[in-house]
């Protein structure tokens, strides 16, 4: 017997849980300095170049998308993301970190 839901949901429910344990696979320890650096980046794009009022560029999403992958780990796609939009509004990129980790 089945129960309530079926062998449909019993398959429903298999498939979220195998979902879920695959989702939680491991991240990279972030590394201080890069990270750092990213949110530094962020929030200068944030302070400056951010317009509050004019969303549909979609800057905002990228630049927090950016954000979200240096604390996953992802310093070297992140950081383009990053410049990219900080030249874009005309800010100067601040120096790198002087770390024994190279990205570019």
């Amino acid at each position: 017997m089945t129960g309530r839901f079926g062998v449909s949901g019993c398959l429903l429910a298999m498939a979220l849980i195998c979902t879920a344990s695959v989702g939680q696979a491991a991240s990279p320890e972030p590394s201080p300095p890069w990270l750092a650096y990213c949110t530094k980046l962020y929030g200068l794009w944030y302070r400056y170049g951010s317009h509050l009022t004019f969303h549909h560029t979609g800057q905002r999403a990228r630049a927090e998308l950016a954000l979200y992958r240096c604390q996953n780990g992802e310093y070297r796609a992140s950081l383009e993301e990053l410049d990219v939009l900080l030249a874009r509004n005309l800010l100067a990129i601040p120096p790198e970190p002087k770390t024994a980790l190279t990205l570019r």
